[in-house]
Parts: structure tokens; C-alpha cells; sequence
């Protein structure tokens, strides 16, 4: 992201830019807590249909951080997150604010795998719980294994899409990490499809690090689907491996339009 113009001028926009910032980080965690309280209320108290207080929540949340941040987005074959249930759906992971970019675009009957220590959180926590999202313990193989048999079982006997960031960390470098197994077992497991995506960089949008954010277009596109009907477990790491190899080269070509767009 430019960092803006010197002199006077450009010190008063850095001024105007990172007030701003901060008030739409105020507005974003305030907001994010009354939507999620509101949420668990539905869920809790109204014993809403999960599908539905999940996408009242997710619209309302991504739809009025994107107008506050001034970005908008453009999916390039979103049908292919709809059109295959079941399936492990993996995509890149770049910062915090992925939740309001994935928000938009989010297809109804998913479910997320994160780490047990989301659970902690208090209010999101409880509504990732709540919402029927599946948490693992990452450093316990054994438990990590159950959690992952257990979500199989679910995706076969439910229909449920599966949400997961094989890079395992936020990342915006030049490289795609090296991907973790956890969504690979899954889809092999439950002998669905993965449909991967991959969301162009939101450091053309953000500089956290500055304070820094402006308006812009992000642009996000989905991959051919990878069918697993018939794979085992000795197909992982080719599997893995191409999903990663389709993954980077996207990823570079979203991150290289982004660039020439400063030219």
C-alpha cells in the first residue's frame, strides 16, 4: 500500500488516514460484539435455524464494514462454493480483516475449523461454539485426529462445506506457506471435493503495521474444484501438493494485477 504524499498535505491525509482507521476499528470491534451478542440471543433464546441467524450475522457484519472501509469486492466464480456439498473449502489467510472479506462471500451451510484456543474468546467464542463450528487441539495429534474423523462423519451424514486455511497463519509475503495436512486428511477422509479460492492482497487496502487504509476493489477467485472420490491416504502429499501449486499461481497473478494497478 502507498504510503501517501509528503509536505504538509501529505502529513495532514497520513493524520485523516489513521484517525480513521482507528475509528473504523472501534466501530468494527463494537459492532462485531452487538452483532455476535445478537446472535447467540437468536440461537439461544429464539432457537433460531443455525443457517439463518449465521447469515444475518455474517451479512450485517461484512456488509457494513466493507461500506466503512470503502472496499468492494468481486468474486470470480462464487457458483463453485455453492454448486458442490459436501466439500473442504481452503483459501489464503492474510490478517484479521479476512473475517469481513470471507463474510461476504461465505456460503450458507459451512462450518469453520480453528483452533481450541477460539473457544476462549469471549462472545465470539461462544458464538463459534454455538453456531456449530468444529474446534481442535493442534498440538495433541491424537485429539487433533479425532476432531478431524468426527468432522468427516459430519460432512458425509450433513452435507456441511468445511472452511479451513491449510497455510495455518496469517501471511502476506511473496510465498504461500507451507501448507498444513489437517484439510487434506479431512477431504480424503470424507471423500469429498476441495474447492480452493484465493483473495487478492489486502495490502493493496491495509497497512496495519501504519495505520494505514483506503478504499479499493479486492478481488477473489475460485478454483476448479479437486475431486478425492477414490483417494487414500497415501494420495496426501499429491494432493497437497497440487492444491498449494493451483493456490500460488493465482495468488501471484491477483497479487501482480494489484501491483500494476499502482503503476
Amino acid at each position: 500500500m502507498p504510503e501517501p504524499k509528503g509536505g504538509i498535505a501529505g502529513a495532514l491525509r497520513r493524520l485523516f488516514i489513521r484517525a480513521y482507521f482507528v475509528a473504523a476499528s472501534l466501530f468494527g470491534g463494537a459492532l462485531f460484539i452487538g452483532l455476535s451478542l445478537l446472535a447467540l440471543f437468536r440461537l439461544v433464546v429464539l432457537k433460531w435455524e443455525r443457517d439463518r441467524a449465521t447469515r444475518r450475522w455474517l451479512d450485517r457484519w461484512s456488509g457494513l464494514m466493507m461500506a466503512a472501509l470503502g472496499w468492494t469486492l468481486e468474486v470470480e466464480h462464487a457458483e463453485r462454493l455453492v454448486e458442490h456439498r459436501p466439500a473442504v473449502l481452503v483459501g489464503n489467510h492474510q490478517s484479521n480483516l479476512d473475517i469481513v472479506v470471507w463474510a461476504a462471500f461465505f456460503p450458507d451451510s459451512t462450518v469453520v475449523i480453528g483452533k481450541k484456543q477460539i473457544g476462549l474468546i469471549p462472545i465470539f467464542g461462544w458464538l463459534f461454539r454455538a453456531t456449530g463450528n468444529i474446534l481442535i487441539n493442534r498440538e495433541d495429534a491424537a485429539k487433533a485426529r479425532t476432531s478431524i474423523a468426527e468432522a468427516a462423519s459430519r460432512i458425509q451424514g450433513e452435507g456441511w462445506r468445511v472452511w479451513m486455511a491449510p497455510e495455518g497463519h496469517r501471511n502476506q509475503g511473496p510465498e504461500m506457506l507451507p501448507f498444513k495436512k489437517g484439510a487434506f486428511h479431512l477431504a480424503i477422509a470424507a471423500q469429498v471435493p476441495v474447492v480452493p479460492f484465493v483473495v487478492g492482497p489486502l495490502a493493496a487496502v491495509l497497512d496495519a503495521r501504519r495505520l494505514l487504509v483506503r478504499p479499493g476493489r479486492l478481488k477473489v477467485k475460485v478454483l476448479e474444484p479437486i475431486p478425492t472420490a477414490g483417494m487414500t491416504e497415501d494420495d496426501l502429499p499429491a494432493l497437497l501438493s497440487r492444491t498449494r501449486a493451483e493456490m500460488d499461481a493465482v495468488r501471484h497473478e491477483l497479487f501482480a494485477e494489484a501491483a500494476a494497478g499502482f503503476d
